[in-house]
Parts: structure tokens; sequence; C-alpha cells
């Protein structure tokens, strides 16, 4: 039983990092913030969502400013939209398989804000 719990904490934490900044707020606001490997990933895919915000409006202004340039590049949304998804997929792929990402300056930043001690 303690195992199959470890898996569904890495794949709650998984998905906190793809479904930013949904799940790190509901992990944050349940009972599951008591279990420290889960709050400190809820804290830094929380922290991720900003970024992710940014990049997602970057991605959007470049998409549009290519769609102005010329219409060849619309073949490139898909992979300009994809972009930034990637690093929480590799940092959620990684917390899943049973790694321990620490996003540079995502994770001494949730340690300040999110302590687990």
């Amino acid at each position: 039983m303690a195992e199959q719990t470890n898996q569904q904490q890495r794949l709650i934490t998984a998905l906190g990092y793809v479904f930013t900044p949904v799940v790190p707020l509901v992990v944050l606001a349940s009972d599951l913030k008591h279990d420290l490997f889960m709050k400190r990933h809820a804290g830094q895919a929380l922290l991720w969502s900003a970024g992710f915000i940014v990049a997602l409006a970057l991605a959007v202004i470049a998409a549009i400013w290519m769609l102005r340039a010329d219409l060849l590049f619309l073949c490139l949304l898909p992979v300009l939209f994809l972009l930034p998804f990637l690093p929480g997929m590799v940092w959620g792929w990684s917390a899943y398989q049973g790694g321990d990402p620490r996003p540079p300056l995502i994770a001494p930043l949730a340690a300040r804000l999110f302590p687990t001690d």
C-alpha cells in the first residue's frame, strides 16, 4: 500500500508541473500540503506558473507577429505553442519517474516561500 501511495504522490506531483497553477493550488489547499514532498513540489509548480504565463504570452505575441509577417509561418504555430509547456513536462516526467526536479531559480525561492521544516 505504501508503494501505491508513493505512486499517487508522484502522479499528482507530475500533473502539478503540467497543469499549473490548478493542481498546485488544489494540493496546497487540501490535506496533501502536510506531506513535505507534495508541498515542496506544489510550491515549485506554483512558482513555475508565473514563468509559464509569461512564456505563453510571448508565444502568442510571436504567433501574431509571425502571422502578420507571412502565412507560411502558420506551420510553426503548433511548435510555438508547445514550447511554454516543455519545461513543465520535463520536470513532471522527472518527478513521475522518481527523480527530484529542482528547477533553477524556482527551487530556492520555493524553499523560502513554502518551507518544509
